[in-house]
């Protein structure tokens, strides 16, 4: 028995150490598959980067520069809030999906009123938070 082990033993040994590779080659595939899906997203990104970059200094929005850069807009119900109809938008960018833009950046408020027709006029906010906060 010098140095030797024994069949049994051998056999618990051999038994955990292939459910431990077993175990191990699954783990590696789905790192793989995470580490997969993290490239594509950088990539995807990227690329609606350029895409934004290529409108930067845009004076009109055209039915292109829509296409490239959204893939749908949610419109929400308008709700009435202390007395001004206020309706939500969710806007869904390709490769990026939604962009929640913190409430605490300073962002400066846009004073963009449209006449839509007689008696009804539509202001424009980017955020309900900023324009409450602008309001009061």
């Amino acid at each position: 028995m010098a140095g030797k082990i024994t069949d049994e033993r051998f056999a618990r040994m051999s038994k955990k150490y292939e459910e431990e590779q077993k175990e191990l080659t699954e783990k590696i595939k789905t790192l793989k598959v995470e580490i997969d899906k993290a490239g594509s997203q950088a990539i995807t990104t990227d690329m609606f980067i350029s895409t934004v970059r290529k409108y930067t200094r845009a004076k009109k929005l055209t039915p292109r520069m829509l296409n490239e850069l959204i893939q749908y807009i949610e419109v929400h119900q308008a709700e009435k809030v202390d007395g001004v109809w206020e309706q939500k938008l969710t806007i869904h960018y390709n490769c990026v999906g939604v962009i929640d833009i913190p409430a605490e950046l300073p962002l400066p408020y846009p004073d963009v009123s449209v006449n839509t027709r007689r008696g009804v006029t539509v202001t424009y906010a980017p955020n309900a938070l900023v324009a409450n906060e602008a309001g009061a």
